[in-house]
């Protein structure tokens, strides 16, 4: 460290950062709370101390010099990083990890309850980020060390670091709004009468069709309104014509209130995906991994 900032205080620092803010000692000495006499002294001994001048005094006033400009800039910035050095009780109380959760949307929505509330069974003290995120962003931060958990449809070749297990699977059902022509069990040619509202995503590059799954070719529908989580796939049905296929886990609370109604396919087999919770062993501990397992599969069994 250099020799000329052994004798510099927080007090010298403080006086340093707001000499720019001020045209006059008068005011300066009015800021900073001392006598004009005092600060007069404070100032010839930080002169001293850097061996440069700092301001240039006339009739009017002051102004900085150069070099008194520079200090300035550096004494603000070590005052800032100086609030970071003793905690604030807000800092002391958080938990001082975090975990970063990855899934779409709408498994977010269905289980971040149940994963928060197992933290404190599983005993640990830690927050939860969670990342809406595409099939395709979910592989890539998560190669990328991103991601700490993730929650998905498809099975993942995860790097070694990685534990994966199957919690359950869920249902993918036709939805229509409450007042929609369709009811009940429809025909396809019944059903190929209005719009499909459709999954599209973000890729990185372009907007992008996201599977659905559904085994009736895309050729065949009619477009309707797009979106990409399944919560807004519930609004475009409250208030369109459109039809649009959402997971039953999502849009259950929707259909129990009367708002959208549920359409089965005569000819059609019900379309059903696997859910799996995947982990980094080196970051999820194998209690709280078997906890969040054990919370999942309870609320995919209701």
């Amino acid at each position: 460290m250099d020799k000329r900032l052994s004798k510099i205080s927080f007090f010298d620092l403080l006086l340093l950062a707001e000499l720019p803010d001020h045209k006059s000692l008068r005011s300066l000495s009015r800021s900073l709370g001392i006598e004009p006499p005092r600060l007069t002294k404070v100032l010839q001994s930080v002169r001293h101390q850097l061996q440069f001048e700092i301001i240039k005094t006339s009739s009017h006033g002051y102004i900085m010099t150069a070099e008194g400009s520079h200090v300035s800039l550096q004494a603000k910035e070590l005052l800032r990083k100086a609030e970071e050095f003793i905690p604030r009780k807000s800092q002391l109380l958080a938990p001082s990890v975090t975990y970063t959760v990855g899934g779409r949307g709408f498994m977010n929505v269905f289980f971040s309850g149940a994963m928060i509330e197992s933290l404190q069974v599983a005993g640990v003290t830690a927050l939860l980020r969670f990342m809406d995120l595409s099939p395709e962003e979910l592989r890539q931060t998560a190669t990328e060390g991103v991601l700490d958990v993730a929650l998905h449809l498809e099975e993942i070749q995860w790097p070694q670091t990685w534990s994966a297990a199957e919690v359950g699977s869920m249902r993918w059902n036709l939805y229509v709004g409450k007042n929609h022509p369709l009811k009940g069990s429809v025909s396809k040619e019944e059903l190929l009468k209005f719009p499909f509202a459709r999954s599209a995503y973000w890729n990185g590059r372009a907007i992008a069709q996201a599977a659905d799954h559904l085994p009736i070719p895309r050729s065949e529908r009619i477009m309707g309104h797009e979106m990409q989580t399944a919560l807004t796939a519930i609004e475009i049905v409250q208030h369109s014509n459109n039809v649009a296929l959402i997971p039953n886990i999502i849009a259950r609370k929707a259909e129990e209130a009367g708002l959208i109604r549920s359409l089965k396919i005569r000819g059609l087999d019900p379309i059903e995906s696997r859910i799996y919770l995947s982990v980094r062993s080196d970051k999820i501990s194998q209690r709280l991994f078997k906890q969040w397992q054990s919370q999942l599969k309870g609320l995919l069994k209701e």
